[in-house]
């Protein structure tokens, strides 16, 4: 089944917000990714508050900048929009995990994501159809090798999910050993945004706001192993799950081929 180009239905109106909302995400990060090469004091402390490893600060300005130059290029801002939301729930999870005020520390990210997605929200028809909930069904491949490709990642990553999620609800630390690194009285909490989220994913109207995320929480689940020191493969392994949801639903739904990874 061919991919057809609908026609545009974005007011001017909607696209000086959407283009004025994406103006003020690229220079607030700008700014944030360029402190993270200085030795200035502010950035310094605030990693010794979060515990991140002073020597990762560097590259995490550079995965910053990567991220905003595809968010910038129209024909991946989508993609650029999906692996922002992974980093900022990187930024969650570090806040998380030292307890920092809910509604100015550990929330502020996703009041920047209000602004990353707002830009694009507003401009795109296409966005608009998908996000936050899908209103025509989904526009399958012609062919079914590919559907149940498909549904098969879409399972195998909602299953890691759902798996990781039963996993935080049984845990139980072993006599004498160390304190897990993550405050363990948050472990049934991220449970239940594990379960939520994958439920939104599952459902059709909601798959991509759910995947959305998935991303964002996975991206937490990415900088937290960073955070411990474990080996990049496996802090990378969140990442490679996010991969799989995301392939699921590219495959599945055709409409998704206008938004990702690449578009005219």
């Amino acid at each position: 089944m061919p991919v057809q180009t609908q026609p545009a239905t974005t007011t001017k109106a909607a696209l000086y917000t959407g283009y004025t909302l994406t103006t003020l995400f690229a220079l607030f990060m700008l700014m944030d990714a360029g402190m993270k090469f200085t030795h200035a004091a502010p950035v310094i402390e605030a990693n010794n508050q979060l515990g991140f490893p002073i020597h990762l600060v560097p590259a995490i300005g550079v995965l910053a900048l990567v991220c905003l130059a595809v968010y910038l290029i129209p024909a991946t801002s989508v993609l650029g929009a999906v692996l922002f939301t992974g980093y900022l729930g990187g930024a969650i999870a570090l806040h998380l995990r030292v307890d920092n005020p809910l509604f100015s520390h550990t929330l502020f990210p996703i009041y920047i994501a209000l602004f990353l997605w707002g830009g694009l929200w507003p401009r795109d028809a296409n966005l608009r159809e998908l996000f936050p909930v899908t209103h025509p069904p989904a526009q399958l491949p012609s062919l079914k090798k590919t559907l149940w490709t498909g549904y098969a990642l879409t399972a195998l990553g909602a299953l890691l999910v759902l798996f990781s999620a039963v996993m935080k609800f049984i845990y139980v630390p072993p006599a004498g050993s160390p304190p897990p690194s993550f405050p363990l009285h948050h472990f049934h909490h991220i449970a239940y945004i594990e379960i939520a989220c994958t439920i939104l994913y599952l459902i059709p109207r909601t798959s991509f706001s759910g995947a959305v995320l998935l991303a964002g929480y996975l991206g937490g689940a990415t900088c937290i192993n960073l955070r411990d020191g474990q080996s990049l493969g496996s802090s990378l392994i969140p990442a490679f799950i996010a991969v799989i949801l995301w392939a699921g639903l590219w495959l599945r739904d055709l409409r998704l081929h206008r938004l990702l990874p690449l578009r005219s």
